[in-house]
């Protein structure tokens, strides 16, 4: 009898990444030299391949161009397994979306530059079209990318909202729809965006202040990521909030840390939906974002559960 897998709709961005790394620290106004790949990538189109590498059944609604890019974003897609619910959305009135970016020597972003005006296609008819299959799903993911009206629309739903920031410019459409999720993904300063503090540091009086803010804005659990840092999750119970941390695994060969919050997203709800507590779910999605940060793709071909459960249990007894 095969096992059931968990159900996952992911409403989002899907686009071409662009992305150039430099093998030394970048040096501006001059030329770098390093290394110019072409990749897919996309919040939402990330967070789907990562769940689908974890193990789970994965449904996209995106928007993709009938261009060359578009049909390159299609087949890496079919190629994975994921279900795609796109149409064919003419050129050239229409771009697939492009998100161009320059990592420095240490796989750290300097700067990117984003065209996803083909996202405004995502309106909130398509959350009424598929809105049957939404609700029977086991987690909705959407991330910011979306008009506001399409994630008013999505969190009408009856069913287990995640979303993620994507910035801090897209971070605050959220402010008013908090309370109706079950998991938000965001680093500090779009958590800082969100709880509207300012002048707070990633230490642990400014997460807590953080969290304090969100808490009181109706936001139950979420996981912020802070950079070299690590990640910070919080939840909130009958017997009050609860926060914990998890550091960045050692010994990394950092390449680059393209798609590592999305893999981090993914690996955390994979080991929820088995039941792990939160402080254990956070730190397999330390792990999965250790391994992502190894490869130039936004998801690593590596990317499985059972190579997580490995760094994770290496991890512990190392420090046992």
């Amino acid at each position: 009898m095969t096992e059931e897998k968990t159900s996952v709709w992911v409403v989002g961005a899907s686009n071409v990444d662009i992305i150039a790394c430099s093998n030394n620290p970048v040096l501006a106004a001059d030329s770098n030299i390093g290394t110019v790949e072409k990749a897919s990538g996309g919040v939402g189109r990330n967070i789907a391949a990562a769940m689908k590498a974890l193990g789970f059944d994965v449904s996209l609604i995106t928007a993709i161009a009938d261009d060359e890019d578009g049909r390159f974003l299609s087949a890496s897609l079919e190629e994975k397994g994921i279900r795609l619910y796109s149409r064919p959305y003419p050129a050239p009135e229409n771009r697939t979306g492009v998100y161009c970016c320059i990592m420095d020597g240490d796989g750290s972003l300097v700067c990117a530059v984003n065209d996803m005006r083909i996202n405004e296609n995502l309106g909130p008819q398509l959350i009424e079209e598929y809105k049957d299959s939404l609700i029977s799903a086991d987690y909705v993911v959407f991330d910011t990318n979306l008009p506001q009206k399409t994630i008013d629309a999505l969190c009408t739903l009856d069913v287990r909202l995640v979303a993620d920031c994507v910035s801090t410019t897209k971070a605050p459409k959220l402010t008013e729809v908090l309370e109706h999720l079950y998991l938000l993904k965001a680093n500090f300063n779009e958590a800082c965006a969100l709880a509207q503090v300012e002048g707070a540091e990633p230490d642990s009086e400014g997460l807590e202040t953080v969290m304090g803010a969100l808490v009181s804005k109706g936001l139950r659990r979420a996981i912020i990521s802070l950079g070299k840092e690590g990640a910070f999750c919080y939840e909130v119970s009958g017997t009050g909030t609860r926060g914990v941390d998890a550091k960045v695994f050692p010994n990394l060969n950092v390449v680059s840390k393209n798609g590592c919050g999305d893999v981090l997203l993914a690996s955390f709800l994979r080991a929820m939906s088995e039941g792990y507590p939160m402080e254990d779910a956070l730190w397999y999605g330390q792990a999965a974002s250790g391994i992502n940060s190894e490869s130039v793709e936004a998801v690593s071909p590596e990317l499985n559960f059972e190579n997580v459960r490995k760094k994770v249990e290496e991890y512990y007894e190392q420090i046992s």
